[in-house]
């Protein structure tokens, strides 16, 4: 979300790659992201769902009904709450080479290109879409 640059990261010294990929979240009233992973416990009530269902319960969704579909359910909790989705343009990524000397570092193949600059400036509010 806005404001995260990596700034400690630069200043450990770990090499900036670019992005990851970029993607749809769902953002809850409160600020915080409703994962895909939160959602899939629901809709299967994995282990864990009963937790996601109560921080949507908490924000003013319905209490799901005995018997009733979970997908169905999710999906108008999400509604009720007012969850929008907010295009994220990806988390920077910052790696590290590992080992004991500045020769060892040096000599370490990254998977990601290097990229320069460190970004100085956070993103931009996210837009609804």
């Amino acid at each position: 979300m806005p404001g995260h640059i990596g700034t400690i990261y630069a200043a450990t010294n770990a090499v900036y790659a670019s992005r990851a990929t970029a993607r749809t979240v769902k953002l809850l009233p409160d600020g915080t992201v409703f994962h895909d992973r939160t959602a899939q416990k629901i809709r299967r009530q994995e282990q864990g769902h009963q937790y996601a269902e109560a921080q949507l319960i908490a924000l003013g969704a319905p209490v799901p009904r005995a018997g009733c579909n979970p997908a169905v359910w999710l999906r108008e909790a999400l509604i009720a709450v007012g969850a929008r989705n907010v295009r994220h343009r990806g988390a920077h990524r910052y790696v590290w080479r590992l080992g004991r000397s500045r020769r060892e570092r040096e000599q370490i193949k990254l998977g990601l290109p290097a990229q320069r600059p460190y970004p100085k400036q956070p993103d931009p509010e996210p837009l609804a879409i």
